[in-house]
C-alpha cells in the first residue's frame, strides 16, 4: 500500500460533507425579517460561512443593534432541522472521496453531536464515522480556536503534524492552522483567496482534492 504524509483526515461537516451552509444562512436570514431585518442573503452567506450560530447572534445584535429573543437558538435549530430533512444533500464528489482514502477518518465541527449525526445521516455519510465525531461544544473555545482539532488528534493519538484538515471557511482554517495542522479550503461559499489567506491550500471541488491527496 502506498505511504502517504499523513496518518488522520479530519473533516469539517459543514460545507465540507454535507451542503448545510445555504440551508442555514436562509434559515437565519428568514427569522431576521420576521424581526424586521431585511438583510443581504449574499453577503450573510459569505461573511457567517463557518460560523457557530452563537457568533452569528453575537455578531448580527451588535450591528444592528438588537437583543435577540432567549428562543432564537432553539427556533434556528429547529427549522434547520426540518429543512435539512427534504433539501439537504451531501458534497458532491464527497463519497468517492472518502472511499479512496486509506487512513482514518474523523469530524471536527463547530456544530453539536446530534446536529452532525442527523446531517451524516440524511446524507448517508454516517458508515464513515461512527462515533469519530468531535464537537466544539465539547471544549472549551469553538472555531476559530483550535481546540476541537487538538481534541482530534489528541484522540487518535496522532500529531498533529501527521494530521490533514478539510474546511471551507477562514475560522475553520484558522482553526487548523493555530493547531499546527495542514489545511486544504473548499472553495465553495468562501473566495479560494480568503482561504488561501488564512493558510490553507484552496481545492474547487472533492475530485480535485482526491487527485491532491493521491499524489
Amino acid at each position: 500500500m502506498k505511504k502517504t504524509s499523513f496518518d488522520l483526515v479530519i473533516f469539517d461537516c459543514d460545507g465540507v460533507l454535507v451542503d448545510s451552509e445555504p440551508l442555514a444562512n436562509k434559515v437565519y436570514v428568514q427569522m431576521l425579517a420576521e424581526y424586521g431585518y431585511n438583510v443581504n442573503y449574499d453577503e450573510y452567506l459569505r461573511k457567517f460561512s463557518g460560523a457557530a450560530i452563537v457568533t452569528r447572534l453575537a455578531s448580527t445584535s451588535k450591528q444592528l443593534n438588537w437583543t435577540p429573543p432567549s428562543d432564537f437558538y432553539s427556533v434556528f435549530n429547529s427549522r434547520l432541522s426540518v429543512l435539512a430533512k427534504t433539501e439537504l444533500k451531501p458534497v458532491e464528489g464527497i463519497h468517492e472521496l472518502l472511499e479512496s482514502l486509506s487512513v482514518p477518518v474523523c469530524i471536527a465541527s463547530n456544530g453539536s453531536p446530534e446536529e452532525i449525526k442527523l446531517r451524516l445521516k440524511i446524507a448517508k455519510l454516517t458508515e464513515y464515522f461512527g462515533d469519530s465525531i468531535f464537537s466544539a461544544l465539547d471544549v472549551p473555545n469553538p472555531k476559530p480556536a483550535p481546540d476541537v482539532y487538538l481534541a482530534a488528534a489528541k484522540a487518535f493519538d496522532i500529531p498533529p503534524a501527521r494530521c490533514i484538515v478539510i474546511e471551507d471557511s477562514v475560522p475553520g482554517v484558522t482553526a487548523a492552522v493555530r493547531a499546527g495542522i495542514k489545511v486544504y479550503g473548499h472553495a465553495a461559499c468562501t473566495d479560494a483567496d480568503l482561504l488561501k489567506e488564512a493558510g490553507a491550500i484552496p481545492f474547487t471541488n472533492m475530485k480535485d482534492l482526491k487527485a491532491i491527496l493521491s499524489e
